[in-house]
């Protein structure tokens, strides 16, 4: 079994390989200060590792990342 921490690792690197020209970091309305202070966009170099360093979210940081893929259509 991966570990969140695995699971993130496995999907911010799937977005590196495919279309995508930005990562968004969403966090839920009820995560932490720490996560909400990294929700948004970053470039593809400059993205920060989940789970975040000082996360209290009380049952573990549920931060994700999500492609951006602003440059396709005519």
């Amino acid at each position: 079994m991966i570990t969140y921490a695995e699971e993130q690792a496995i999907a911010l690197d799937n977005i590196r390989k495919g279309l995508a020209t930005k990562v968004r970091i969403l966090v839920p309305d009820h995560a932490c200060p720490v996560c909400q202070h990294y929700a948004g966009v970053y470039e593809l170099d400059d993205v920060p590792i989940i789970p975040f360093p000082g996360c209290s979210c009380p049952e573990g940081c549920h931060a994700v990342y999500e492609p951006v893929l602003d440059t396709f259509g005519p």
